[in-house]
């Protein structure tokens, strides 16, 4: 009877979508649920089979719906952010090799949005440098040798960290044995860090005071 009405029967198909829409989504929804393997492997089988197809509908649906899926992304980071750090933790080589990839791949793009970010956040900038002037010593101290090699395994940096966080009002952060001495070099280590007055720091320079 249907191979006989195929126009007929396929009119009322499409009649029968559209009248119960919701209706055949909330059935669509149950069976995967209650099928959800099943349904996953039919899913994977088919994907494998249409990979040109599965990637140009990808790729469009990506281009359609970039809002929708940065929030959701946003979302699943501020839900899951144990989660993420325990996988980052567990796959630290992956993790690492994956970010190292994609800024040698995306330089331009990551140059252009945190220009972008950095203008639109001057004034938070501001106010971080001004009440967080000693974190950020500690952090171009620790870029300056970390340049240098200057920086053993051993050292503690949160101990390095808080003797930056600690520094007097009108002090300088010195390292006892220069960086870049003109006869031994030191170490970025936190034995190594005194606390010196700006005329004594500028005098001192890059020589070793005993």
């Amino acid at each position: 009877m249907l191979y006989r009405n195929k126009e007929r029967y396929k009119a009322w198909r499409i009649k029968y979508r559209l009248k119960n829409k919701e209706k055949i989504k909330q059935t669509t929804k149950l069976y995967r649920l209650k099928n959800k393997k099943h349904y996953l492997n039919v899913l994977k089988q088919w994907r494998l089979r249409n990979k040109q197809r599965t990637k140009k509908y990808n790729k469009e649906y990506r281009l359609k719906n970039k809002d929708k899926i940065k929030k959701i992304i946003r979302l699943y980071k501020l839900n899951n952010k144990d989660k993420i750090k325990q996988y980052r933790l567990n796959n630290k080589e992956k993790t690492k090799n994956y970010y190292e990839r994609y800024s040698l791949e995306n330089k331009n793009k990551i140059k252009k949005k945190n220009n972008k970010y950095y203008l639109n956040n001057k004034e938070h900038y501001k106010k971080y440098r001004l009440n967080n002037r000693n974190l950020i010593n500690a952090h171009a101290a620790k870029r300056r040798a970390s340049q240098l090699n200057a920086t053993p395994n051993f050292a503690n940096l949160n101990k390095i960290k808080e003797i930056y966080k600690n520094c007097p009002k009108g002090y300088h952060v010195d390292h006892i044995i220069p960086l870049q001495g003109k006869n031994v070099c030191g170490l970025h280590v936190e034995w190594n860090l005194q606390y010196l007055t700006p005329s004594a720091n500028i005098s001192k320079s890059n020589k070793l005071i005993i």
